[in-house]
């Protein structure tokens, strides 16, 4: 075989190697999941993103070492210096899930 035919082969070879890969990750890849909390967390507060109404969202802070659960939900048209985030709910995660929590 001529050196041409060589590289070729080798560049067909080549090519149908990637597009197999490349089409095994396509098919193969899983849906992604939601993980919300984490093994180690690098603060005292996780925050989630949300809708709170079909055109609304809303920002819900946990704090973990108070216990405490807190929904915001931007107000609409706040100008320079006003308050952007109303509180709308809070919770008391301690006695939510303190009855409900046996070992």
């Amino acid at each position: 075989m001529k050196t041409k035919d060589l590289i070729l082969v080798a560049l067909v070879c080549a090519n149908v190697t990637l597009a197999a890969v490349a089409f095994a990750l396509l098919v193969g890849k899983a849906e992604s999941s939601a993980v919300a909390g984490v093994a180690s967390r690098s603060g005292d507060y996780v925050m989630v993103t949300g809708n709170v109404a079909s055109s609304r969202e809303g920002l819900l802070v946990i704090d973990v070492v108070a216990k405490r659960a807190n929904l915001y939900v931007p107000k609409a048209g706040v100008g320079a210096g006003g308050q952007p985030w109303d509180l709308t709910s809070t919770r008391d995660l301690a006695k939510d899930f303190g009855a409900s929590a046996k070992p």
